[in-house]
């Protein structure tokens, strides 16, 4: 199918460079967060640093996968109307080969935060040696080493096949990035199983849960969509990219956006029902102990923050619309994934009598204010280094001609 210009384009629009502000508070955040690692090396809270390492090195890991999630998802559903936005979710690709290797370090801090990277603890426990096929730092290593690589190369052949359009045009880029989105999305239903499965799940080691990978999948998608929000608002409210993004474009962005808030509340109700009716002590064992030793209040701050006030503040249209009043709830829900990690984490460190309690995430919140502007940093560096739109694709005319 082919398809044709019947208006003239606006004019083509300047390459999107991050203001300076944007870049100097990333920077900041970068270095604070730096800061806040440093200080709880150096007074001896190990535990504490490499708790908040791993919530904000997955935090910032989530957005970028979420760039090569969304770009096969657009893509395979045949999205017309998000063909402006392209740029954004490819820039959030650019993390995924730093980021990775920064999340690949955690391994080093593996005995500060997995019961099952002790061998004594092993020896001692029927169930982690039953798991110790599986649960070893080897096997770490080698499995999410390899989902991260795939990642990496995934998000690699989107955006090269992105610029074989923006120079040749047609549709053989696109016909060739929907195969490509296939194959990713059933490699992604995997990887994405085995890198919550290491990285989360198994701090609480005796616990099961067969709908944990898909409540990861729907928190990246939540907060992989707030980001594109946050970014496509500001562009729409600053009058950058002006023709080429308008209130149709935010209002469907807005209402994926508001639909994956649903889904997140029905998948986190359903493993917390589930296991609350079953009763049994193997699965009840991890809401116990985040409703014990003073971590009841975050856990029931958590639906207020990502599914009440989000889901209530865009019910009404003119909210999905309105990028002033769009961005803060998107960024409200980056918060809320924050909120979301520091309970998978906090509460499993430390075990028996020297169990965590709880308290305000001041390192942890620094930490991934840190990660957080690292990947702003490494987002706009990829962003400015291509065209703002993909002029030559041919569902161009079809997008700018969208209405919601």
């Amino acid at each position: 199918m082919t398809h044709t210009h019947s208006h003239p384009l606006p004019p083509a629009p300047n390459r999107v460079v991050l203001p300076m502000a944007v870049r100097g508070v990333s920077l900041a955040a970068a270095l604070g967060g730096g800061a806040a690692l440093a200080w709880a090396f150096t007074n001896g809270h190990a535990q504490l640093a490499w708790s908040a390492y791993l919530i904000g090195a997955f935090f910032a890991l989530g957005l970028g996968v979420f760039g090569a999630l969304w770009l096969a998802i657009l893509y395979l559903a045949g999205a017309t109307w998000s063909v402006t936005m392209r740029r954004i979710p490819e820039a959030m690709t650019a993390w995924l080969l730093p980021g990775g290797a920064l999340a690949m370090g955690v391994a080093l801090g593996a005995h500060s935060l997995y019961q099952w990277s002790h061998a004594d603890v092993v020896a001692g426990d029927e169930l982690l040696s039953h798991k110790a096929p599986f649960l070893n730092l080897e096997m770490f290593t080698v499995l999410v080493g390899v989902s991260l690589v795939l990642w990496v190369g995934f998000a690699a052949l989107f955006v090269r096949a992105s610029r074989r359009q923006d120079r040749e045009g047609g549709m053989s880029a696109t016909a060739t990035s929907r195969v490509t989105s296939a194959l990713f999305l059933v490699v992604f239903a995997i990887t994405i199983s085995i890198v919550s499965f290491y990285f989360l799940l198994s701090l609480d080691a005796h616990w099961f849960s067969t709908m944990f990978a898909v409540l990861v999948f729907t928190d990246v998608m939540q907060t992989g969509t707030a980001f594109v929000a946050v970014v496509a608002g500001l562009m729409v409210a600053t009058g950058n990219l002006k023709g080429f993004i308008n209130q149709n474009h935010i209002h469907s962005l807005a209402k994926m956006m508001f639909a994956t808030t649903g889904f997140w509340a029905y998948i986190y109700f359903c493993q917390f029902m589930l296991i609350w009716y079953a009763n049994i002590p193997e699965e009840t064992a991890y809401f116990l102990r985040r409703s014990a030793n003073g971590w009841l209040p975050y856990f029931l701050v958590l639906p207020v923050l990502k599914f009440v006030v989000p889901f209530l503040l865009l019910l009404p249209r003119d909210a999905k619309r309105n990028p002033v009043r769009l961005v803060p709830v998107a960024m409200l829900i980056i918060f809320a994934q924050f909120w979301e990690l520091y309970l998978m984490v906090g509460p499993a460190i430390g075990h028996g009598a020297e169990a965590a309690h709880g308290r305000l995430p001041g390192v942890e919140f620094m930490t991934t204010l840190g990660f957080l502007g690292l990947f702003v940093l490494v987002f706009g560096w990829s962003l400015e280094r291509q065209q703002a739109v993909p002029l030559k694709d041919p569902a161009l005319a079809e997008c700018l001609a969208y209405d919601s």
